[in-house]
Order: C-alpha cells, then structure tokens, then sequence
C-alpha cells in the first residue's frame, strides 16, 4: 500500500486524485465509509464537481498497491526529494533532540528496515585498519612469520569481499576457500577472528559480536556431506521466493553452479541473449569464472518477467540518486547496466527463508554450486567440462576462453550444457 508521507501531494493534479479515489472505489471495491468520506462527496468527485482533498487521497493511496500507483500516473510518480542539506539537519537534530531521534529511527526501520538492519551488520575496512591490525599484533609480541602469515590470508580475504565484511558474506567466503581448500579455509577464518579481535571489538563492541559470531574457525571434516537438495525441492523454493529478482537469483545460481557472488559481476552487456552465453570475466589468484550458459526457458523468462521488473526498479532507485547530486552519471550508468542491481544481503536473506520455509532447514548458497557439479556429473559430463563451467578451468582453457568471444570450445560446452543441465523453470 502506498504511504503518502513519502509523496509530493502538490505535484499531484486533480484529475489524478480523481483517478487514484475512483480506482480505489471501482477497482478496490471501497466504500465511501472506507475513505472517511460521504457518498455524495464521492459522487460529486465522480462528476468532477468536487476537489479531491489530501485527506481523501491519502484514504485512497492507502488501499492501492505501488504498481497500481505507477500505472495510473503513467509512471510519473512524485516522491518527495530532499537534498544533502535537508539530511544534514536532519542528523543535527536527531543527535540533540531525543524525542526526534526515537520518531526519526522508527521511520528508517519502516521505510528502510532491509537497509538499516545492513547497515548494523557491515564494516567497510581500510588500509588504517589494516595497520592498525600489524600495530596490535606487534604489541601482542607475535612473532614476525605469525604476523606475515595472518596478514596475508586477511588481504586475501579483504580484497576478495570487496573490504566489506558482513555476516553472509563471510559466510559465502569461507564456504568457497573451503571447496578449494580445507586448509586454506581454516587459516583464512583463524585470521579473519583474529583480525576482528584486535581491530574491531575496542571500537564496536556490538558489530564485532555480529561478524565474528556469524562464522566458526573451519575445521576439517569428514567426506560424507549433507543431502543436497533435489530439483524438485529447489523448484519449490524458487516458487516460495517473494521477489522476481530473488529468483533470478536462485535460478542463475542453481542452473549455471556459479559462485554467489559471481552473477553480481554481470552487466547486461556481458549477456549474449541469442546464444545464451553469459561472460563473468572475474578472475583472483585462484578463481578463473569466465562464461556460463543459459537454458532457452531461462533466457525467456528473464527476458519476458524479469528484464521489465528490474526496468521498473532500476527507474524507481536512480531518479532520487540522481536528484541528490551525491553521484555522477557514470557512478550512476554502472548501475544501470547491472544485471542483479539489487542489494546482495537482501536476496541471500529471501533465498535463506524460502529455503527453511521449504527444507525445513538452514541454507547456504554454496549448496547450489555442489548441486550443480553434482547433478551434471550424475548425467555423464566429463568432470574437466564440469570444472570449466564452474570456473576450475586449467590455464589452457582459460586462455581459449578469454581471448575467443565464441570458439570450438565455446559451443561444445555450450552442447554439453543444453542437454544436461538441470532446470528450474521447466515442467
């Protein structure tokens, strides 16, 4: 329902306010009782003997959807924008008045619960911290090699999440070392608790009980691995999802066995619609993600649900960006072109629910990626096709994939993949 605290009232004509009042009563089915308002009142807004008030739009706003909104005005929708200045004040005033700053934080937990609670549960790191971090272990007396090993595995770990460190994503971290290395994984996560120790928990008590809580020291275990989930729980799931992007997501995920970080990656340019080639391009001292493919029911999908649904969202998020000044357009065309321009904590956390909702259990994302190699193995694809598809590619494969946009190679991992791969959106 849409709150017209967050619209610019003004800009709204009253053939407009006509439209959205007689929507609410002829589409909604709402009774003049409904919108605080008499049935001759309603009836003189019909034949537009009436002003609509902001008092009976607001009514009818309350009972209309954001998408019903946006067709009624042609997607012209007038959100109230403020400037820097106002955010300013707003800060000012929020730090002196209590009274204010109890409404002014009950508001961003409404509007922006998602993004707030995010907000809590990340540290973007710097290179002071970095230092900071070699200043306390000195102190500690570690020894010259302990320090260099520990501080090699966390600017691995840093530059590799992008110097943002959050729950999920150290997650998702530790779960990919792990696939290429127990014993990586396991140095990788006593560094990155030791890092948290002495740089983080004198400054935020409460964040560093958040990020370093979220993970375990890895520990090597045993061969015999959970059950993975089947195709027809994961369809269940996918069916479970609240957002179009969240399956997306999850389908990207499950039908190409990328990392999930990896489809963040991806700009719409990166995509070959024809051919259902996807080019990742990202590569790290051990991880070499250059293409993945796409079934044909896949491709249709994104290009008939998905692709108009990101389009809307894109618009609706840019337009305030744009208006605040805060960024230029090429800051604000990276964005645009992004495939998945969604918030990548959000997304995890609806795929998580919908997972426990159906499995009846946790979820990590990973398991998609053991999913696939998994199921493609089961089918009789050779297991050098299957690591080329996931990015386990030896040098000679990454060459021909880097420097050929199609090659042989190219379309006979591209045959293997359309007659084996698993499918969400197939009967």
């Amino acid at each position: 329902m849409v709150d017209c605290q967050l619209l610019d009232l003004d800009s709204i004509t009253q053939e407009e306010r006509r439209l959205i009042v007689l929507h609410a009563v002829d589409g909604k089915g709402a009774r003049p009782s409904d919108l605080t308002a008499s049935p001759s009142y309603i009836s003189k807004v019909r034949r537009g003997a009436a002003k609509v008030g902001e008092g009976l739009l607001c009514s009818a706003l309350r009972l209309i959807t954001p998408e019903e909104l946006t067709q009624l005005l042609r997607g012209a929708v007038p959100f109230r924008e403020a400037t820097l200045a106002d955010a300013v004040k707003v800060l000012a005033t929020a730090r002196v008045n209590d009274a204010f700053r109890e409404q002014f934080l009950a508001l961003l937990t409404k509007y922006l619960g998602d993004q707030a609670l995010a907000l809590g549960r990340t540290w973007t790191v710097t290179q002071g911290d970095v230092e900071e971090y070699v200043k306390a272990m000195r102190l500690r007396g570690s020894s010259e090699k302990n320090l260099r090993d520990r501080l090699r595995y966390v600017q691995r770990a840093l530059a590799e999440m992008n110097w943002t460190l959050e729950p999920e994503g150290l997650i998702e971290y530790l779960a990919g070392l792990r696939e290429e290395s127990e014993h990586v994984a396991r140095h990788a996560s006593v560094s990155l608790k030791s890092f948290l120790k002495n740089v983080l928990r004198p400054r935020d008590p409460a964040l560093f009980s958040v990020l370093y809580n979220s993970f375990t020291t890895v520990k090597p275990r045993s061969r015999g691995r959970g059950r993975l989930p089947t195709i027809q729980e994961l369809r269940g799931v996918f069916n479970n999802l609240p957002t179009i992007e969240a399956k997306a997501y999850l389908a990207l995920l499950a039908e190409t066995g990328l990392r999930p970080g990896e489809p963040f990656l991806v700009n719409l340019g990166d995509v070959d619609w024809g051919r259902g080639l996807v080019r990742i391009g990202a590569v790290t001292a051990t991880k070499r993600s250059f293409i993945a493919f796409l079934r044909p029911e896949t491709v249709e999908w994104l290009r008939a649900e998905y692709l108009p649904r990101r389009e809307e969202v894109v618009e609706r998020m840019v337009r305030p960006i744009r208006a605040s000044g805060w960024f230029g357009e090429d800051v604000l065309g990276r964005f645009r072109g992004r495939l998945l321009p969604f918030d990548r904590g959000r997304l995890r956390r609806e795929v998580g629910e919908a997972a426990r909702a159906v499995l009846g259990r946790g979820f990590e994302l990973y398991e998609l990626r053991r999913f696939f190699a998994t199921w493609m193995v089961s089918r009789g694809v050779p297991e050098s096709v299957v690591n080329t598809l996931q990015g386990r590619a030896p040098p000679s494969e990454f060459r021909v994939l880097v420097e050929h946009y199609w090659s042989p190679r190219h379309e006979e991992l591209r045959e293997w993949y359309l007659r084996h791969a698993p499918c969400l959106l197939c009967p």
